[in-house]
């Protein structure tokens, strides 16, 4: 745990959200933008699971998260209240792209931020929102490597189970193989006693064969 806090504080250090424009409904638009080493995937894991800490539900609320309701490819949030502008309810879009091909575990994440009638917060037109607005992405980092962790933890806690079931399997085969066994080996034993038997059998059917050939020669 020591080793992630400190590479938490390391990447943390190294990376925070800046200032770029993005194209949204054929206009460009102020927004902010963060360098994740995380999946898109998990990322976007990551922005529910922020929204819900921040108490708005998006699987009950507003728009779901999912490819139809993407807005120019930004995935769209109404009525969102960032922690410190709790009185203000907000339009949140997010965009969740890749890095590239060679960097499929990195993705680049872009935050615009309206307050409402098609305004755009932005360093300019309105600082307190924009710096509100950095700080919840920035905690994005952090969040992402939490995320990300967890989402491993899980995996793993099914590889376990996995496993686990695999070997209690095994155990049952096993003592359905032993069963089998001790069948087998009983027959084996019945089986040897029968040839035992047989052998017997053919001893005394052969002195009766040879006592007949000798009464036929008498």
């Amino acid at each position: 745990m020591l080793v992630i806090v400190l590479a938490i504080s390391i990447i943390s250090a190294r990376a925070q959200s800046s200032y770029t424009t993005i194209q949204l409904k054929n206009s460009m638009q102020p927004a902010l933008v963060l360098e994740l080493p995380n999946t898109a995937s998990e990322v976007e894991g990551t922005i529910l699971q922020k929204l819900k800490q921040i108490g708005y539900n998006p699987e009950t609320e507003g728009h779901l998260f999912w490819k139809k309701n993407k807005i120019d490819g930004f995935y769209f949030f109404d009525n969102v209240r960032l922690p410190s502008l709790s009185t203000q309810e907000l339009d949140v879009y997010f965009k969740v792209l890749q890095k590239n091909k060679e960097e499929k575990n990195n993705s680049t994440l872009y935050l615009l931020v309206s307050s409402g009638n098609g305004t755009f917060a932005s360093p300019v037109v309105d600082t307190l929102l924009w710096s509100s607005t950095q700080t919840f992405l920035n905690s994005f980092l952090e969040k992402t490597t939490a995320y990300s962790l967890e989402q491993d933890i899980i995996r793993q806690e099914s590889n376990v189970k996995n496993s686990q079931k695999k070997f209690e399997y095994l155990q049952m085969n096993e003592k359905d193989l032993s069963g089998k066994i001790k069948r087998y080996q009983d027959d084996l034993l019945n089986n040897q006693n029968l040839q035992k038997d047989q052998q017997l059998d053919i001893a005394n059917q052969q002195k009766l064969l040879e006592s007949l050939i000798l009464k036929r020669r008498g």
